[in-house]
């Protein structure tokens, strides 16, 4: 039978006007609303934080003086490194690894307005392994494949980079590089470029280990294959779109876009548009968008200072309001693993909370 969408107690005369009697039997699905999580700590940084990004032990936020700032999620203590001439518009954790002392150190990679990518390694102390040069314009987005073996690059050059993330097979241009006793980090250029995206690519994240998504401001989201190296599907939509992420779960992509509204795609479906529904709560454009560890729940952050946690069967409200920021909010991001949530923004602030 057809069923009626409603929130208890339902008013009087709901059912009537939904065309069910007095006499029907209704089987009725509900949702627990979560309690509202505690903000545990909001950490000041130097500057504006263009992206951030969840380890198992830190949080990396790339702040707009160029700088790499590490938050303790233990301590909450902020170390800060020296890494872009520029500011630092996007950051991704790679993965740990164990150097030739058998320390755990952490690989981190930048993008920044500079126009290049760095390929760090973070311990108790920091170094740039490779600068990732090969995009024309600013670099908006980075993100690391599953395997993380690869790295996908967008730019305002329109272009889609993938990187290795080696750190053993150095390519032509590294070896020329290492030939000349190259003092600083060593110069990696791309394997892969990819174009079809009319304007700047705002975002970008991997559907698995050879597809990744992209989204841009000619309002349309891009699947793309790197084995075939093309795109194998379009969908569009009309407005601008700023973020995107994948949900395996959920099958579902979920963007964010400058007339406020988080829509949810179905890919499965033929080249088109295919929202499979529309997120309304936020007033102001949508920064960023992150998956959960469930099929059903994201958080969003936008430049209406919040960041909310959606359930995806309850698209026309909001669970709760994570964070409040006292400017615009740039970023987010979901630890699966703690269910951490970090953001940060224009306030020169991460705002760190655990749902």
């Amino acid at each position: 039978s057809s069923g009626i969408n409603a929130e208890w107690p339902l008013r009087p005369g709901h059912c009537e006007s939904s065309n069910f009697s007095g006499e029907a039997i209704l089987d009725v699905h509900y949702f627990p609303k979560r309690k509202e999580p505690d903000e545990e700590s909001i950490v000041p940084v130097p500057d504006w934080v263009g992206g951030v990004s969840i380890s198992p032990k830190y949080i990396y936020a790339g702040l707009y003086n160029g700088q790499l700032a590490r938050v303790s999620i233990q301590s909450r203590e902020v170390e800060v490194f020296e890494v872009h001439s520029k500011p630092i518009k996007s950051v991704s954790f790679v993965k740990q690894f164990e150097d030739s002392s058998g320390v755990q150190k952490d690989l981190v990679v930048t993008a920044s307005l500079d126009q290049n990518l760095c390929y760090s390694v973070v311990g108790e102390d920091f170094t740039t392994l490779y600068t990732l040069k090969g995009h024309s314009q600013t670099v908006t987005s980075c993100s690391v494949a599953p395997s993380t073996e690869q790295i996908a690059s967008g730019s305002w050059d329109t272009y889609l980079k993938i990187w290795s993330t080696s750190l053993d097979e150095p390519c032509d241009e590294e070896i020329k590089n290492k030939r000349k006793k190259h003092s600083g980090p060593v110069l990696r250029t791309p394997i892969l470029t990819l174009g079809g995206h009319s304007q700047v690519i705002t975002d970008c994240c991997w559907k698995d280990n050879t597809q990744l998504f992209t989204v841009s401001y000619d309002m349309s989201v891009k699947l793309w294959d790197t084995q075939l190296m093309s795109c194998v599907n379009t969908l569009s939509i009309n407005s601008a779109l700023q973020c995107v992420d994948w949900s395996e779960r959920a099958h579902l992509i979920a963007t964010g876009s400058s007339d406020k509204f988080i829509r949810l795609f179905d890919p499965r479906g033929a080249s088109g548009t295919i929202v499979h529904s529309t997120l309304v709560g936020h007033s102001c454009w949508v920064a960023g968008v992150k998956w959960g560890s469930s099929d059903v729940e994201l958080v969003s952050a936008s430049y209406d200072n919040r960041t909310l946690l959606w359930d995806i069967r309850s698209p026309k409200t909001y669970l709760s309001v994570v964070g409040t920021h006292s400017d615009k909010v740039l970023c987010v991001d979901w630890s699966a693993a703690d269910n951490t949530v970090a953001s940060g923004g224009a306030d020169n602030t991460i705002h760190i909370n655990k749902l």
